[in-house]
């Protein structure tokens, strides 16, 4: 039986020179877990290796932890030619994939086929070798020599809570949410990306884009469109 807040997560590479790193993800991924997969995300930037495909078919929940990591990590590698993609989520989770408008952000695929077709690779076959890891556990499968330095050797002991992408820590921080609050509370049903642009338009100086707009609603538990029109319903009272 699986715990809450365990993760197991299976590296393994594709294309005919294995630049393609898929990452397995079975479990929950939350507050707890998620320095889990970011520590196996940053072991593969250490290696330059910037193609990832990360498989969520054993995944049961992600948090919004868990989707920060995702966030946080694409700009870095989409300047350096690579992309994270993602395949085989379950209905509940893809549900909160389109809810957060992910899709404006990380393509997902319905198979692993697919998400390995997206990357464009030349043909070749997969490269044999594995390496799982559990939260508490030593690496379980080590199967050849290939994966053997695309984890940073460090990753197994690092079990500190995943960390949010801190928001830029200035002045402004309270004029932004103020903003966003306000553009809430007149229109609820507007996306994160419309949000962000009305922000940007409003206060271009205070730099309001998608990644801060999510973490400004995160904070104030205002990721669903529900939580939104109560908070508009709320203030229409006073």
């Amino acid at each position: 039986m699986r715990t809450m807040d365990e993760i197991k997560l299976s590296l393994s590479q594709a294309g005919p020179a294995g630049e393609l790193s898929i990452i397995r993800v079975d479990g929950v991924v939350d507050t707890i877990t998620a320095s889990e997969l970011e520590g196996v995300i940053e072991g593969l930037l250490e290696q330059r290796r910037y193609k990832i495909l990360v498989d969520l078919g054993g995944v049961e929940y992600i948090s919004s932890a868990g989707w920060g990591i995702f966030v946080s990590k694409i700009q870095e590698i989409r300047d350096n030619a690579g992309d994270i993609k993602l395949v085989n989520m379950i209905p509940n989770v893809y549900e909160i994939y389109e809810l957060l408008e992910f899709e404006h952000i990380i393509q997902a695929f319905d198979t692993l086929e697919q998400g390995k077709k997206a990357f464009h690779l030349p043909y070749g076959g997969d490269t044999a070798g594995e390496r799982v890891w559990k939260a508490d556990d030593a690496a379980l499968t080590d199967s050849g020599v290939a994966l053997q330095t695309a984890l940073s050797p460090g990753l197994k002991a690092k079990k500190e809570p995943f960390r949010d992408k801190p928001t830029v820590p200035d002045d402004s921080l309270g004029s932004a949410e103020e903003i966003i609050l306000q553009l809430v509370v007149e229109d609820p049903f507007s996306s994160i990306s419309e949000l962000a642009q009305q922000a940007s338009e409003s206060a271009p100086s205070l730099r309001l884009g998608w990644w801060r707009v999510f973490d400004i609603l995160r904070r104030h538990h205002l990721l669903r469109h529900r939580s939104r029109f109560r908070l508009a319903r709320r203030h229409s009272r006073r």
